[in-house]
């Protein structure tokens, strides 16, 4: 029996307790993809085997092997999951007296360090980036990537720094 790869995101089962997500099949190239549980269209239910249910967290995509239930019509048994992990770009903008910017995207999201319009630690300084960034597990070489950060958001800083304005001590890394 093949073994269907895709990725996938669980939630937890208000009837059973248990890991479950949904796919979509293409009809006419039989494209097995993952959909949430409101989308529109026919679908079908994937159930976490108990082995993989610790390690299954919500809202994380997972790279997954299905095999199909013994009625077919019902749905797909996840036998293998693991976190997928996104390659992280690092950009920076610097104009002067008006942007300010380090930007890590990865995925569909952006995490952002901007010493000049920040409102939040999170964005405003260059732990609060750290901090986020290490939260999360779907970036690949996660620490290459803070390490890369931490060197951009620095340069930047300078810059920044340079064109007189002030900068807290808490804004700067403390390395």
């Amino acid at each position: 029996m093949d073994k269907i790869k895709t990725k996938l995101k669980f939630i937890k089962s208000d009837r059973t307790e248990s890991w479950v997500g949904f796919v979509s099949i293409n009809t006419k190239t039989g494209y097995i993809k993952g959909v949430r549980e409101d989308a529109k269209g026919p679908k079908k239910v994937c159930i976490v085997t108990h082995e993989l249910e610790p390690i299954i967290e919500p809202n994380v995509l997972y790279d997954v092997q299905m095999v199909p239930m013994k009625n077919e019509k019902a749905g797909y048994i996840v036998v293998a999951a693991e976190p997928h992990a996104f390659d992280a770009r690092i950009t920076s903008t610097v104009v002067k007296n008006a942007v300010y910017l380090v930007e890590v995207k990865f995925g569909n999201k952006t995490i952002k360090y901007d010493p000049l319009d920040g409102v939040k630690d999170s964005v405003r300084t260059i732990d609060g980036v750290v901090d986020e960034l290490s939260k999360r597990k779907d970036i690949k070489n996660l620490l290459l990537v803070i390490d890369d950060f931490c060197k951009s958001a620095n340069i930047v800083l300078t810059a920044f720094q340079n064109d007189g304005h002030y900068v807290a001590a808490k804004k700067v890394l403390k390395k």
